[in-house]
C-alpha cells in the first residue's frame, strides 16, 4: 500500500469520526448516526468515542459546556408546561435531566451482590435449626418411620 493511499485512508477515518461526533452533539442517538452513515450502532459508537479521545481534554470540557447549555435551555422551555403537570413534558424533562447526569457522571454504578449458596452451607443451616429445634437425626428419621407406619395402618 502507497503512503499516499494510507493518507487517504486516515483521512476517510477521520471525515468519518468528525461527520458521527458532528451527528451526536446535534442530538442524534447512535441509531440514528449508525442509519444515516450506513454502519452498525456499535460502528457508530466507537466512532464517536473515538473522536473524542482525540480531542484534547480543553475541547472536551467546551463541548461538555456547550452540551450543558443546551440541555439547560431546552428544560427551561418545557418548564412552564412541567409545571402544568403536562405528562409528555415530564417525560422530556425527566429525560433530559438523566442527560445531564449522565454527562456530569452523578449517577452512582449500580452495585450487585450474588451470593453462592453450597450444599455445605445448606446442611449447616439444617443442623443449626435442628439443634435450635433439639431434634436428632435420630428423632427425624423415627418421625418419618412412625409417619409411614401411621399411613400403611389406614
Amino acid at each position: 500500500m502507497s503512503t499516499g493511499s494510507k493518507d487517504q485512508r486516515r483521512y476517510e477515518v477521520a471525515k468519518r469520526r468528525a461527520t458521527a461526533l458532528e451527528l451526536r452533539i446535534s442530538g442524534l442517538s447512535y441509531r440514528a448516526i449508525a442509519d444515516r452513515m450506513h454502519c452498525s450502532d456499535s460502528t457508530a459508537y466507537e466512532l464517536v468515542q473515538s473522536a473524542l479521545r482525540e480531542i484534547p481534554a480543553q475541547n472536551v470540557e467546551i463541548l461538555r459546556t456547550e452540551h450543558d447549555a443546551m440541555l439547560r435551555m431546552l428544560f427551561s422551555k418545557l418548564k412552564l408546561r412541567i409545571d402544568k403537570g403536562e405528562p409528555r413534558a415530564i417525560e422530556v424533562g425527566v429525560k433530559l435531566l438523566e442527560r445531564l447526569a449522565k454527562l456530569y457522571g452523578l449517577d452512582a454504578p449500580t452495585r450487585q451482590v450474588m451470593q453462592v449458596i453450597t450444599e455445605e452451607a445448606v446442611d449447616r443451616a439444617i443442623r443449626e435449626l435442628e439443634q435450635e429445634l433439639g431434634i436428632s437425626d435420630r428423632d427425624l428419621l423415627c418421625g418419618e418411620l412412625e409417619a409411614g407406619e401411621d399411613d400403611e395402618s389406614s
